[in-house]
């Protein structure tokens, strides 16, 4: 299945799920500092998170910044050459927390030689490949249907 499609897919189950709760400030927040307007999408929260669980699901595990770099992109700068920006990290935490709540991801643990623990990133849980899993299979499903 097309990344693009099952994001778009994917974006729409968690809206119909309701345990993802969109706040006030998605109204009004740009989605990185060299962007000059928000959204146009008023569902574009659903859209990121869908595309950010993608990610895990390619990835198995990721952190914030590794999301913040994916996300990124060129910031203009007039006259002077462009460089590489990183997106804004709130609504890729915001996203990762509400999709913990819902039980699709996950913090990955790793376990040293001493026997103490250390959180490496985040990464998708059982439910949650799952769900990935069954969407990616109705997808391609309605394909072989139309052809």
């Amino acid at each position: 299945v097309p990344a693009h499609e099952f994001i778009q897919v994917f974006a729409q189950h968690l809206k119909q799920i309701n345990k993802f709760k969109i706040p006030d400030w998605s109204v009004t927040v740009k989605t990185a500092c060299y962007k000059e307007l928000n959204p146009f999408n008023s569902d574009w929260l659903y859209v990121r998170a869908a595309a950010i669980c993608y990610q895990l699901y390619m990835r198995q595990k990721v952190g914030v910044k590794g999301l913040r770099k994916h996300f990124g992109g060129r910031a203009r700068r007039g006259v002077k050459s462009e460089h590489a920006r990183m997106a804004a990290g709130k609504n890729i935490r915001y996203c990762l927390d509400q999709l913990q709540q819902a039980g699709l991801v996950g913090e990955t643990k790793y376990q040293s030689e001493e026997g103490s623990s250390i959180t490496m990133g985040k990464s998708l849980t059982k439910k949650g490949t799952m769900d990935m899993d069954r969407i990616a299979v109705q997808q391609l499903g309605k394909k072989k249907a139309a052809k």
